[in-house]
């Protein structure tokens, strides 16, 4: 670990100042020296402040790079702090990653603060048509045609995001029809006990735990923005290194298998296709059969 501390001492001998460096001492000042030995040490503290400024973190950053496949399945979305190519803090903003520093009174010229993750605004994502990761889904379980609850809307976007899991993630945003109208969370909201986002947001988790599995929860991100006055959802997912099955309406019957095609959700039904899927996902990197 690099160290900015600078030594000011009357020891003013040889093997104090190589034990000084050797624990990565920046500076090694003797009271003996000549001169104002104050104002030596103030210089060697600002040369000390501009040489981390510019290269203290230069460990921290090529740690980040070499490491970022696990920081992204770790850290997805949120801000993370480094010292010596350790995450010591994390938070959703960097205001208030801000303040978990200040008050551990660490030495933020020697932290690395980076986003993993690139979650690009929902307000402009809308504005790009349906693809292999993106889709849009009105609602969660509000039937617009019926205007009634039904439940069994849940499956339409179970379906994407175990389709997302299996191929190269997306991102599905529901409170927007399929033309980009924003149609909001209002209904949605309405028929939930507390009518809350919390809720909204624990009811998404509830139902990918209970059909898809709880080991994939941290391939995904849940999110909100109010665009228009309505408040819209984005649920972002990353693919997944294993298969992902999901569970039908009847729990009993057998798993469903889900990939994107084009911009739509296919479930591989034919035996062939399945076992086709599996041996391409197997397969290490640049192998062929």
């Amino acid at each position: 670990m690099i160290n900015s501390d600078d030594i000011l001492t009357a020891n003013d001998n040889v093997i104090d100042c190589r034990n000084a460096f050797k624990l990565q001492a920046w500076d090694y000042i003797s009271k003996t020296m000549r001169g104002n030995v104050f104002d030596a040490l103030h210089d060697s503290i600002q040369e000390a402040i501009t040489y981390f400024n510019r290269w203290g973190n230069v460990h921290n950053e090529q740690w980040i790079i070499e490491n970022l496949e696990i920081l992204e399945k770790d850290y997805w979305g949120k801000y993370i702090a480094v010292i010596n190519k350790t995450v010591i803090e994390t938070a959703d903003n960097e205001d208030t990653l801000d303040k978990l520093l200040e008050e551990r009174k660490l030495r933020r010229f020697l932290t690395t603060i980076r986003k993993i993750g690139n979650l690009q605004p929902i307000a402009e994502l809308i504005k790009l048509p349906e693809s292999p990761k993106l889709e849009y889904k009105s609602t969660l379980q509000w039937d617009v045609r019926q205007n009634r609850k039904n439940e069994d809307l849940k499956f339409s976007v179970l379906k994407t995001i175990a389709a997302f899991l299996n191929s190269e993630g997306g991102t599905l945003i529901i409170g927007v029809e399929d033309d980009g109208n924003i149609f909001g969370l209002e209904q949605d909201l309405a028929i939930l006990s507390k009518r809350s986002l919390d809720q909204f947001e624990q009811t998404i988790v509830h139902l990918i735990c209970t059909y898809i599995s709880a080991n994939f929860m941290s391939l995904v991100t849940i999110r909100f923005e109010t665009i228009d006055s309505k408040i819209v959802c984005a649920v972002d997912v990353r693919k997944s290194d294993e298969i992902v099955l999901m569970k039908g309406k009847d729990k009993k019957l057998e798993l469903e298998l889900y990939i994107r095609a084009g911009n739509t959700s296919k479930p591989l039904i034919d035996t062939p296709e399945i076992v086709e899927f599996c041996l391409k996902r197997s397969k290490p990197s640049g192998e062929s059969y």
